[in-house]
């Protein structure tokens, strides 16, 4: 019998299949698809979420949201399973679909009413208490899939984020358990107190990490299993700093991108074959930018980019670290520039500052004639505008993006990204070469919604990012063939250095 690679993941992005929140998801379905591809026996178990993520609709000029309903099909129920959470008897049903070669679970609450309700959305909760049994869920039947023989002889668990992690306060053998955290942010990396932990799971095996009433779950995590995984370099310094209990029990495994689910298959077979024609690739970039306006004209958007403008995208999660507010200032500073803007990412619901920058990317789609809107961004739309566009802003205040995986995506395509210096950006991105590089390279953790010296460095930073990004417009305009050597190069490279077979090896053999 083959050995299996299981993953154990808060969320997981698959084509027609699931609902999914942010980078993580999308990066556990690349690791799904290209592990099937490259022979592996994966598994990646993660929550049945029946009322999905969020999506809105535009309604009287504001964003409403939308029911988000997911219905599980063409699955293959597994035996039923039973956990106790609460004191309570759970009923589980997994249910096993295959995707790419490699398997996907669904773990389905059946029974009891609370547990279905609080299991119904993803990352949706009333407070933290909800959020840490909804995990309990997931991470109970989780350990019992992988105890029950059901997938076959496990060779390896990866767990993904902190409340995957619990799996580990579950499992009777840790030897072979990996785990992985994706962020610096303090939502993954919740405080829990002590008491919630030792009602649900083994005093003893919690005694290493328990030392206060409260307690941060990665860190305990860290201390039970063998090896612990941060996702790109720059991440491994930083959460040094941040939980430094930890910190010789770290080490990084780069984030990478799936080539067969995102890199357009005449750029790679460019890249593949060294083709040193310029004049073919720019051919093969005019296509894709054609392909990108021709989807954006179905979907209904009348406003579309007049040929040799420039189409400079942000899209990705709403969220206040990664800086929405450097393009939409940038677009009302710069309101002649001969360029057009795709907007494109959806708030958590409950994120004040997520639904604020959201309603300004709706304002701005309105009064100006060169900016668009996608509200409901997803993994169709991300393929097109990320192999169509021109440049794209990657903008997290740095040392809050632990990799990032978007302009891996672009890169891959020919796409250069405008970046600060934060995640995986310093490990593939050189600077006039196969992108660009703004802003301050900082490693200490800055909180962003007190700090003042966080608002001085938006100011510092936003200047330089401004000159860039009208540099790079010029560029465009009045030397494209400086531009497509910057944009040949991005293909280049990037089709090497992000690879996530790099991953899977790194987290397989590591």
């Amino acid at each position: 019998m083959f050995s299996v690679y299981v993953s154990v993941t808060p969320e997981i992005a698959v084509e027609g299949l699931t609902k999914f929140a942010g980078g993580l998801g999308v990066l556990e379905g690349d690791k799904l698809v290209e592990a099937g591809l490259m022979g592996i026996d994966y598994a990646v178990i993660t929550m049945h979420y029946p009322e999905g993520y969020v999506t809105y609709d535009i309604s009287n000029g504001d964003l409403a949201e939308a029911n988000d309903d997911w219905v599980i099909s063409n699955g293959h129920s597994l035996s039923t399973l039973t956990i106790r959470v609460r004191g309570e008897v759970v009923t589980l049903e997994p249910v096993l679909f295959e995707v790419f070669r490699s398997k996907l679970i669904l773990l389905k609450v059946l029974d009891p009413y609370w547990a279905v309700t609080l299991t119904k959305k993803l990352y949706i909760e009333k407070n933290t208490e909800e959020m840490f049994l909804k995990y309990t869920v997931l991470s109970k039947g989780a350990a019992a899939l992988i105890e029950s023989g059901l997938l076959g002889s496990i060779d390896e668990v990866h767990l993904q984020e902190s409340f995957a992690g619990m799996t580990a306060f579950v499992l009777k053998d840790l030897s072979r358990v990996k785990f992985v955290t994706h962020s610096p942010g303090p939502w993954a990396h919740p405080i829990i107190h002590k008491e919630w932990l030792l009602s649900e799971f083994d005093s003893e095996k919690l005694k290493e990490c328990i030392r206060d009433n409260y307690v941060n779950l990665t860190e305990c995590v860290i201390r039970l299993v063998p090896k612990s995984y941060v996702v790109s370099k720059k991440q491994l310094k930083v959460m040094r700093n941040i939980i430094p209990s930890t910190a010789d029990r770290l080490t990084d495994a780069t984030n990478g991108v799936s080539l067969s689910r995102w890199c357009d298959k005449e750029v790679l077979d460019y890249v593949s074959r060294d083709d040193k024609d310029l004049e073919k690739f720019v051919k093969i970039k005019q296509k894709l930018r054609e392909e990108l306006i021709k989807y954006l004209r179905e979907a209904g958007y009348s406003k579309l980019p007049e040929p040799g403008t420039p189409i400079v995208s942000w899209v990705r999660r709403i969220v206040k670290y990664k800086r929405p507010y450097f393009v939409t200032r940038f677009i009302e500073d710069n309101k002649d520039l001969n360029v057009f803007f795709v907007l494109g990412g959806k708030p958590h619901p409950q994120d004040m500052y997520g639904r604020m920058y959201a309603k300004e990317f709706l304002r701005l789609s309105r009064e100006y004639k060169n900016v668009i809107y996608l509200n409901n961004y997803d993994l169709e739309s991300a393929k097109y505008i990320l192999r169509g566009s021109d440049l794209l802003l990657f903008t997290p205040f740095p040392g809050w993006e632990a990799s990032g995986t978007s302009f891996m995506k672009a890169g891959v395509n020919g796409t250069p990204t405008l970046a600060s210096k934060d995640g995986a950006v310093l490990e593939m991105i050189k600077d006039e070469y196969n992108g660009w590089l703004f802003g301050k390279d900082i490693y200490e953790f800055i909180d962003i919604y007190t700090s003042h010296k966080a608002n001085e460095i938006d100011e510092e930073e936003y200047e330089e990012f401004s000159k860039k990004l009208s540099y790079i417009v010029n560029t465009y305009l009045d030397s494209p063939e400086k531009y497509f050597r910057v944009s040949v190069n991005a293909a280049k490279i990037f089709v090497r250095l992000a690879d996530i077979r790099n991953t899977l090896f790194r987290l397989i053999s590591g």
